[in-house]
């Protein structure tokens, strides 16, 4: 594991080349310390097929699709200001 329980607060900044096993676990730390924070859960990731195709796959729990689409919208604007592109 990249850290402990203890140095895991809010979001993780993981390392470079951190495997997915890695990423998961850190949330579910914060998970099990911070139950609260995970009411509506989706997750986005990109699934490499042995013919090199990728798939791209969502997965969610406690959101509705609505709810789904509408914390993707969000996320997108986030990151865009926090980046400082839309500047």
């Amino acid at each position: 594991m990249m850290t402990s329980p203890d140095n895991v607060s809010y979001l993780p900044i993981w390392k470079e080349g951190a495997t997915a096993e890695e990423r998961f676990s850190e949330l579910a730390m914060i998970a099990r310390k911070h139950p609260e924070r995970f009411g509506k859960v989706t997750t986005v990731y990109v699934e490499t097929l042995p013919d090199g195709k990728t798939v791209l796959r969502q997965v969610s729990a406690g959101v509705t699709t609505t709810e789904m689409l509408g914390l993707y919208a969000e996320a997108s604007h986030d990151l865009l200001v926090n980046s400082g592109r839309d500047r």
